[in-house]
């Protein structure tokens, strides 16, 4: 026999066993890092709280039936609850009046301010801003969304070392000489063996996975605050994701801590919304997190099989439609399993095959591309550019998710219609097929018997009018089109909500991501020089409107151009303050001139022009880019279906005429993982066209307010008469400036 060396056996045993311990106690230290989550919400809510108290005037305490004497508070100097609330009762006593019950009844008044304030709060947290409880809530969360990372990956590896460690230490009965020297040989033997599996588990792979996933979780205990805020920056989404869920473990449903039942469900009735709810989601396919509006959104489409999907820009409609696809991948795949095992009617039955067909603009096609393959893991087939050919047969082959653009489906078509059947046809941007009568939209509805489930998206279903609406639902339910047309006048009502409840979920953003930092707008008024003002002349003697609307960015020389020197000014003062900034323009030739304006600290360009392949790519240049950088878009280019949060600073060169342009250029950055406050510059120059399109578009965002934002189906603004107005201005303008040239 060998001569063992039992000090390093015993050593070894010890460092197997310890480590065997240590993964074990991971569960139990994830509950520990989770609690200490929810510690720091609630004394973030109360932190939030006491700061609500400096905006709640004294005069409030007159609502309370204790009879606090209000007006000798305000009398003695004391403006709002905080300024009570700072006082002791010793100070309190000394106003006329106030007595020790008064003082009481004010403690009490304040407390159930206070509680009431924490149960309507939302916790939301900000790089901007520096305070005790948002750093400690910040790197509590950081731990925490970063061990359940490594806590996902050491299950299944805790499990496995845990059966080695178990099957191998008990057969090394023999620890040191003496028993060695009175045993049998069949022990020792034993010993031996069992000696060389425990020299043999200390060099495997699992074992030095083990201790790299312990490692890096015992690690995060001296995780910087530094490395939380940066962790928190780039994973925001997922830190509102873990707040929420870990929060309604603590607080009731009605807390107000996040947005409740009623902000997700839309204006679904409650009936139905239970019925939608009680769905079991299977996301074995599914690598995301879901809020829980975006859960009772898979729920709902998942439920009701044909809808639309409404939800405001930056909520994540495309992460609903991959965890529904997921759902119904997952399902689909363990039925054809059960069904493989048991006794199938016939033995030579092919198993289901499930396919799904995204349909989008070809300024997403990658985005959509990316989005699968990081969320889900369902085979996803790229039907554009010179593989489409081969890519859309793989998938009529093997199924999975075929995401292709409005101008390919005619030359796939014939080959789906009546041949092919599809488990959930997905249209993105579904106002593109709002008009009946146009190609694509045909196209589209030939589809409409091979669908078993139909999900339409967009965040802006009416631009126009209700008709255009309609229109969307006749395609997914024609049923109930008709009763839609017919009770378009009852908009504003409950009933009509319950009407299209079926059909149509939309959720505002105000109503559930109140934790969005606020959007600061600036109008930056320009003198204009004389550069500005001859070139801006010219184009009105010319009957240009198109023209005079780039003031500013008329001339060829930027170094005489108001607006330009303003626009250098902000990206400096951006890039100070650590910050990046989207640069927008109608104009192709407005945006070019600003970007050769900005040299090197503009990093990418997005025109209609832009190829599809390469937009993600600049913006994924524009994430990587040092702060101050410029992203430069032409808003038609770039307020579609990019997530630019990246930014937080948006300059408009100038004001849009549609209300719907700027809002969805703005929704670009102010949306779901948006960490900093949104600062909206709008670059103006005094008396010219710039006040009076200004003026129309407050006129326009102002009817949109009143009858889209009132009820998910209300009947849209309607477009104004922009030709009688524009027709009108030019002439008026033509004769102020006519007189100068004569």
């Amino acid at each position: 026999m060998n001569r063992i060396n039992f000090t390093e056996v015993n050593m070894l045993s010890s460092l197997v066993t310890a480590l065997d311990e240590a993964l074990s106690a991971m569960p139990g230290k994830m509950n520990e890092r989770e609690e200490a989550v929810r510690l720091a919400a609630r004394e973030m809510l109360e932190y939030q709280a006491e700061e609500s108290l400096v905006r709640i005037p004294v005069e409030a305490l007159s609502q309370s039936k204790a009879g606090i004497r209000v007006q000798q508070m305000e009398e003695a100097g004391y403006k709002t609850l905080e300024d009570l609330t700072r006082a002791d009762d010793e100070t309190l006593l000394a106003v006329n009046g106030v007595g020790e019950k008064q003082v009481s009844s004010i403690r009490t008044a304040i407390a159930s301010f206070r509680q009431q304030i924490i149960k309507h709060k939302t916790v939301r947290l900000s790089l901007g801003v520096e305070n005790e409880q948002n750093e400690k809530l910040i790197h509590a969360a950081a731990v925490c969304r970063m061990s359940r990372e490594i806590t996902k990956d050491a299950f299944p590896v805790r499990e496995a070392y845990h059966s080695q460690v178990t099957g191998i230490l008990p057969a090394i009965r023999l620890n040191n000489r003496l028993k060695w020297l009175f045993s049998g040989r069949k022990a020792k033997e034993t010993t031996l063996e069992a000696i060389e599996k425990l020299t043999r588990f200390a060099s495997s792979s699992l074992y030095e996975r083990a201790g790299m996933l312990h490692g890096r979780f015992h690690e995060l205990d001296r995780l910087s605050q530094e490395d939380a805020r940066k962790d928190f920056e780039q994973h925001s989404a997922e830190y509102y994701i873990l707040l929420e869920e870990l929060s309604g473990k603590q607080f009731p449903a009605d807390s107000g801590t996040f947005p409740g039942v009623s902000s997700m469900r839309g204006l679904i009735p409650a009936e139905l919304a239970m019925a939608v709810d009680e769905i079991d989601l299977h996301m074995e396919c599914f690598r995301g997190s879901l809020r829980a509006y975006q859960k009772f959104g898979v729920k709902y489409i998942l439920h009701q099989k044909r809808v639309l999907l409404g939800d405001d820009m930056g909520l994540g409609k495309t992460i609903q439609a991959i965890a529904a696809m997921s759902h119904m991948y997952a399902s689909e795949k363990n039925n054809a399993q059960k069904t493989d095992k048991g006794m199938p009617e016939k033995d030579d039955a092919p198993l289901p095959v499930s396919r799904f067909l995204v349909i989008c603009p070809a300024g997403v096609l990658i985005n959509w591309m990316r989005e699968i393959r990081k969320f889900s893991s369902i085979p996803a087939y790229l039907i554009h550019g010179k593989n489409k050919e081969l890519e859309f047969e793989k998938w009529l082959t093997s199924g999975g998710i075929a995401v292709t653009n409005y101008e390919i489906v005619k030359r796939i078509i014939d080959r789906i219609n009546d041949k092919t059947d599809i488990s959930m046809l997905v249209v993105d941007e579904a106002h593109y097929i709002k008009n009946p009568r146009a190609m694509r939209t045909r196209h589209i509805r030939m589809m409409d018997d091979e669908a078993a489930r139909i999900l339409l998206m967009t965040g802006t279903p009416l631009e126009n009018h209700v008709m255009e609406m309609c229109s969307l639902i006749d395609f997914i339910r024609p049923d109930l089109a008709p009763q839609v047309r017919e009770a378009a006048a009852l908009s504003h009502t409950q009933e009509f909500g319950s009407l299209i409840s079926p059909v149509y979920l939309r959720r505002r953003r105000k109503d559930v991501l109140q934790e969005l930092p606020p959007v600061e707008m600036k109008e930056e008024w320009c003198a204009m020089t004389q550069e500005d003002r001859d070139e801006y002349a010219a184009q009105i003697l010319d009957r240009n409107f198109t023209g005079a609307r780039r003031v500013g960015f008329l001339q060829e020389d930027m170094e005489t151009s108001s607006k330009a020197q303003r626009l250098m000014e902000l990206c400096m003062e951006a890039k100070s303050a650590g910050r990046k900034v989207i640069l927008y323009s109608y104009f192709r030739e407005t945006i070019h001139k600003a970007s050769e304006w900005l040299k090197e600290r503009c990093v990418g360009v997005i025109t209609g022009d832009t190829a599809s392949s390469e937009r993600q790519e600049i913006v994924d240049r524009f994430f990587r880019a040092p702060e101050g950088s410029v992203l430069a878009c032409q808003v038609q280019a770039g307020g579609t279906g990019l997530n630019i949060q990246a930014a937080s600073i948006v300059i408009f060169c100038e004001p849009q005429i549609k209300p719907s342009l700027m809002n969805q250029a703005i929704s670009r950055s102010w949306r779901m993982g948006q960490v900093r406050n949104v600062q909206v510059h709008h670059l103006l120059c005094d008396d010219t066209v710039d006040e009076v399109v200004l003026s129309r578009l407050e006129e326009k965002q102002t009817e949109f307010d009143l009858y889209a934002e009132e009820s998910p189906i209300a009947r849209a603004a309607e477009e104004l008469a922009d030709t009688d107005w524009i027709k009108e201005f030019m002439e008026k303008e033509r004769s102020r400036y006519l007189p100068a040239v004569v």
